[in-house]
């Protein structure tokens, strides 16, 4: 697994869901300075800090490693979770 992918993937979805770094560790129950010693470093997280991490983000560990999601349904899932949202 290259870190410099994982973490490729991770930072747009980061924009995307329009949180901060620091609401991404909060998230997930490590220290800033922790997230950004990983970020900086390309240093991968433990599997349970990537589970995680894909868990506050909405997508899948797989998708974080290799920038693809098995789930076919993924994107129509999403777009039915907007529409309920929106009732």
């Amino acid at each position: 697994m290259d870190a410099n992918t994982f973490w490729n993937n991770v930072k747009p979805l980061i924009k995307s869901k329009k949180i901060t770094q620091q609401v991404l560790a909060d998230d997930i129950g490590i220290s800033f300075n922790t997230l950004q010693s990983w970020l900086t470093k390309d240093r991968l997280p433990d599997v349970v800090s990537a589970f995680k991490i894909a868990q506050a983000l909405g997508v899948s560990v797989e998708y974080l490693v290799t920038g693809q999601d098995s789930n076919p349904y993924k994107s129509k899932i999403e777009e039915l979770k907007k529409i309920i949202m929106e009732l």
